[in-house]
């Protein structure tokens, strides 16, 4: 779906990349961009039926076409070189917000080797390497967390974001190109350790 916001409001919607229908209209209530998208699928999804639906490859991007783009979404595997906090590597890798490592000092990490689908057979550009986290504050230690890649011994660490304490809140550390020599990503030059660093 494409949302154009201007002195007109154009929509598209696409379907593996082929225009299938689209509307405008003039701006006349001065709308900006949005910031909110609801989609409540009620005509999709029916009212009182016992299904079950899954969505995936959702991009909100400003300017940049999603048509082609996929995600590969790879999950903790095993412990790698760096195993400082306490708690298991299950408590990545099981999906569960209240199943956690903890950090008791800035500067320790956890690595860990990836597991799932390595993405399709043929890969034209790989836009980007994303680290996502959820984390929290506790009463002591460090308030702050970052993710870091390492490839070839070396440790490539993104910036580190101070966390709340109240909840915990999700963190992305972001890699648009390789960090060794800042040549785009290929698929044979992706990160097989990445991990995560207190601050």
């Amino acid at each position: 779906m494409r949302l154009s916001v201007g002195a007109a409001i154009t929509i598209e919607f696409y379907v593996e990349g082929v225009l299938q229908s689209s509307a405008t209209a003039a701006n006349t209530g001065g709308k900006g961009k949005p910031r909110h998208v609801v989609f409540a699928n009620t005509a999709l999804h029916g009212i009182n039926q016992n299904r079950t639906w899954y969505y995936a490859h959702i991009a909100v991007l400003d300017g940049v076409s999603t048509i082609g783009r996929r995600f590969v979404r790879r999950s903790p595997n095993a412990v790698a070189t760096f195993n400082q906090m306490t708690g298991s590597i299950d408590a990545l890798r099981d999906g569960n917000i209240a199943t956690r490592v903890a950090s008791s000092a800035a500067g320790q990490r956890i690595s860990f080797s990836l597991t799932g689908p390595t993405g399709p057979a043929t890969v034209s550009a790989i836009a980007g390497v994303h680290l996502k986290q959820i984390a929290q504050a506790g009463t002591g230690g460090p308030d702050a967390t970052a993710g870091f890649l390492r490839i070839g011994g070396v440790n490539y660490d993104a910036g580190a974001v101070s966390v709340p304490s109240l909840a915990p809140m999700p963190i992305y550390s972001s890699w648009a190109v390789n960090p060794i020599d800042a040549t785009p990503w290929s698929d044979l030059s992706l990160p097989t350790e990445v991990g995560i660093l207190s601050a």
